[in-house]
This record gives structure tokens, C-alpha cells and sequence, in this order.
């Protein structure tokens, strides 16, 4: 498929896990020559995920791109600086980011004594544990437990169970984001805040260009880039049940998971937005 060179600036948004990536790793032969072409064509790539800033940029230097991304679901936001040959990113942290030792100090209170014991911190667990779950090796499980604004655990409870917590949470400006194996607190962000900065930014600098926006994910915590982009693209996950979103047109799912439906869902998008911009 020939990639076409639209007269607007293209910021693809993307989730990572199951979205981009396979049980965490990067498929070159899949997916190297099609980002090529995307970023020849200034198609913008930018990551939006609930991994660590290393996680991010030990993928990055993989595939040898710099480019701009966010982490732990909108904690952060990183933008590279071009004059250096270094993976070296200015950092602009989320007002509403809780640092992770703040977020310990809070759930020790009283008032969460009765929900911990059905919660089970990943970084408490033995490294055999730890990677049995996360399914990473000794070098990514470093990675992985470096988050500075978010804590990674287990959950077991019913529904009104994890209401309640959710609810307890929040009194103290937290949250927790359900995923398929892991679940993630952390303050009152979420992946739309990365959407929102980096797009302005790019508002800010091409004053007079149209801005599209495509967003690509397979999971819960990505419901609200899909339903906030000109375009939504949803990778097959079977670990899941379909994504329901609000909106109702330019929505466009894979028949693979990751990382064919990346290519798949984003190959049906390209072909739409060229015969919407044509």
C-alpha cells in the first residue's frame, strides 16, 4: 500500500501493549518499513501508554526513531530534543500527577486497611513472582518497576467491591485503571491528557494547518483517545470484549491483534482520511 503525502499534519496517537506490541516485544519484520514510511510521509508516531519512561525508551532505541511520547496513562509527557545524537527528552510532568511515594503514604492510611488485603503490589512480590505476571525478563522488570507516578497491583473483589475502592480513591485524588492482567493507581490522569497537550503544542506551532488526529488501542484505558480523535482505530484483543464507543463514525477495527491489527486497523484509516482529504 503506497502512503500517500496529505497536505495536514497526521499525529497518530498509539497505545503500546497488545496495541503496537506483542506480549512486549517489537516485531521489526512486521512493523519497521511501514513506521518508516509513516514518519517519511511527517506522519507523527506518539506513544501513549501506561508503561515507564526507561520501558518507552528502551522500545525507541529498538526501533531507532526519537520520538515524542507519554507515560504511566498521561503522567508525563516527554519531548525529544532534536540537536542531541542521546535518547534525551524534556520532561513536562501533569499537574495532577501523584509521585508514587505519595501515593504509598496515602493508601497506608485507616481508612484503606480493608480494601489492601485484596490487593497485591506487584514490586512487593518475588522476582519470580514479578515475572511470571509481567512475563519480562530481569532488564524490563528493572524498567518496568522504575514508574515514578503510578503503582502497578493485583485486584481481586466484585463490583461493588472496586466501586467503593474507586470511589475511596478518588476522595484522595487517585484513581485505579482496570487492565487485563495488571491494574494501575495513580492521580487523576489519563492517556486524553497526553492527546491534549501534544496536540495543542502542534496547534501552537502550525497555526495555519489542519491537525488530524488518529488513535489506535485495544483496551479500556483508551476509550477516551478513541472517542476524542478524527479517526479511531481498535486492535483486536481476545483477552477482552469489544471496545463500545460513543461515537459513531470513523470507527475502524482490526481482524488480528497486535502487531498485524496495528498495521491493519491504521492501513483502513490511511485509506479513508486520504479519500476524506483528496
Amino acid at each position: 500500500m503506497e502512503v500517500k503525502q496529505i497536505k495536514k499534519k497526521v499525529i497518530i496517537f498509539t497505545d503500546l501493549d497488545e496495541t503496537l506490541l506483542k506480549d512486549n516485544k517489537f516485531n521489526h519484520k512486521i512493523l519497521n518499513n511501514f513506521i518508516k514510511t509513516l514518519l517519511q510521509k511527517e506522519y507523527e508516531i506518539i506513544p501513549v501508554t501506561s508503561k515507564a519512561y526507561l520501558e518507552v525508551v528502551d522500545l525507541l532505541k529498538q526501533i531507532k526513531y526519537k520520538l515524542a511520547f507519554s507515560v504511566e496513562n498521561g503522567a508525563a509527557y516527554y519531548i525529544p530534543i532534536n540537536n542531541s545524537k542521546d535518547y534525551l527528552y524534556k520532561k513536562i510532568v501533569n499537574p495532577n500527577a501523584v509521585k508514587k511515594n505519595t501515593i504509598k503514604k496515602i493508601l497506608n492510611k485507616s481508612i484503606f486497611k480493608s480494601y489492601l488485603c485484596n490487593l497485591k503490589f506487584i514490586e512487593n512480590l518475588s522476582i519470580v513472582e514479578q515475572k511470571k505476571i509481567t512475563k519480562l525478563n530481569s532488564k524490563q522488570l528493572k524498567d518496568f518497576n522504575s514508574r515514578e507516578y503510578s503503582i502497578p497491583v493485583l485486584m481481586t473483589g466484585d463490583k461493588y467491591f472496586k466501586k467503593k475502592f474507586e470511589e475511596t480513591l478518588f476522595k484522595y485524588n487517585l484513581k485505579i485503571v482496570f487492565g487485563g492482567k495488571l491494574n494501575n493507581i495513580s492521580g487523576l490522569h489519563s492517556k486524553l491528557n497526553s492527546l491534549i497537550f501534544f496536540s495543542n503544542k502542534y496547534k501552537q506551532r502550525l497555526r495555519n494547518k489542519k491537525i488530524i488526529i488518529i488513535s489506535l488501542g485495544d483496551n479500556q484505558n483508551d476509550i477516551e483517545i478513541l472517542n476524542n480523535s478524527n479517526y479511531a482505530g481498535i486492535v483486536k484483543n481476545k483477552t477482552f470484549k469489544t471496545l463500545n464507543l460513543q461515537r459513531k463514525n470513523n470507527i475502524f477495527r482490526s481482524f488480528t491483534e497486535a502487531p498485524f491489527g496495528w498495521v491493519e486497523v491504521l492501513k483502513k484509516i490511511i485509506i479513508k482520511m486520504e479519500r476524506d482529504y483528496y
